[in-house]
């Protein structure tokens, strides 16, 4: 959805960098369903803003919907131009799925293949210009396979607007355009069984120990949030490290992660700076949802800090020093005492 435009003298190391840069970019601002009293972004190049949400009454931020394998659902989408400037815009409808980092709920693009929710919307109308202070209201119908699975599914509709920003220049050596795009969620119920379920993987302690002896360490914790049902959920997870040396049990917040689909995992991570340098460490993270039994895993690790080791045996080594020649002095006074008797 962003538009990669070097130019012609900028060197492939500056395209490959625009290329990254586009990635970059595309996951930022794809990142979401927006509600609908904040749903408008403002582009950077004077393109205006712009708000997506359900039509009809204002209280709803997104479309919840029960529906029977092969139902059919009608309902409409209002896109409004709040610039004071007419806007154009591509609309469509997207799949949604989870970032891999923080689990971020984000949607595909236009061009990507859409196999889930995002195939099943059809729209009265994919593209429009929308004068300025106005709004138009899109119907859409959404038809459910008839071989759709129970749970949930989720997408969303996009709008994208037409207009490209440019960044980057002659500093940069390259130029990027940059769509904008802003996202309502659909989150459908498909009657049948539901079995929601959660699981913690890949639990981890890492350990980077300070420069000088006795410095606090940084510690982050990593682990992964798997959503093994087919009920959308929001877990809570509680991280907590503990150690042989009195180490304090709430190192980390607990945290409300975003809405998790079913079959996607977020990678979570969270630094604690300051930890000791030396010490035995065990961490657990407990994720829990609403009506669902919470469950917990666990991990350890030795923590070790060379300087502070080396400081350590350093001391140690002179302790026993001093007591061997503390020996060997109280050894000659008895044997001079001895030898005087």
């Amino acid at each position: 959805m962003r538009n990669d435009r070097p130019p012609g003298r900028a060197p492939a190391t500056a395209r490959a960098a625009a290329a990254a840069l586009l990635a970059v970019l595309m996951a930022a601002l794809l990142t979401g369903a927006p509600p609908a009293t904040g749903a408008a972004r403002t582009g950077t190049d004077g393109s205006g803003s712009w708000s997506v949400r359900p039509a009809g009454t204002a209280d709803r931020t997104a479309f919840v919907m029960d529906a029977a394998p092969g139902a059919v659902v009608k309902d409409a989408v209002r896109v409004g131009n709040l610039s004071d400037a007419p806007l154009s815009f591509q609309v469509y409808g997207s799949d949604a799925y989870n970032t891999p980092r923080d689990g971020a709920l984000a949607y595909r693009q236009a061009g990507e293949a859409q196999t889930g929710l995002g195939s099943w919307l059809s729209l009265a109308t994919n593209a429009l210009v929308i004068p300025p202070g106005r709004a138009a209201d899109i119907p859409f119908t959404l038809k459910v396979p008839a071989d759709a699975t129970p749970g949930s599914h989720v997408g969303g509709i996009v709008a994208l607007n037409n207009a490209v920003e440019q960044a980057g220049g002659e500093a940069a050596g390259v130029e990027v355009g940059i769509q904008r795009a802003i996202a309502v969620r659909i989150q459908l119920s498909v009657e049948g069984p539901v079995t929601p379920g959660l699981a913690v993987r890949s639990v981890r302690v890492h350990h980077r120990p300070g420069g000088a002896p006795f410095a606090g360490a940084r510690v982050t914790l990593t682990y992964t949030v798997v959503n093994t049902g087919n009920a959308a959920l929001r877990p809570t997870v509680q991280p907590r490290v503990s150690g042989v040396f009195g180490l304090r049990h709430s190192a980390f917040a607990d945290r409300t992660l975003p809405l998790l689909l079913p079959g996607q995992s977020a990678d979570i991570s969270a630094d604690w700076p300051g930890a000791p340098g030396v010490d035995h460490l065990t961490a657990s993270v407990r994720v829990s949802a609403p009506g669902l039994p919470a469950t917990t895993a666990q991990s350890s690790r030795v923590a070790v800090s060379w300087p502070t080791l080396g400081v350590g045996a350093a001391l140690l080594g002179l302790l026993a020093f001093a007591l061997g020649r503390l020996r060997r002095r109280r050894s000659d006074e008895t044997s001079r005492t001895g030898s005087v008797s």
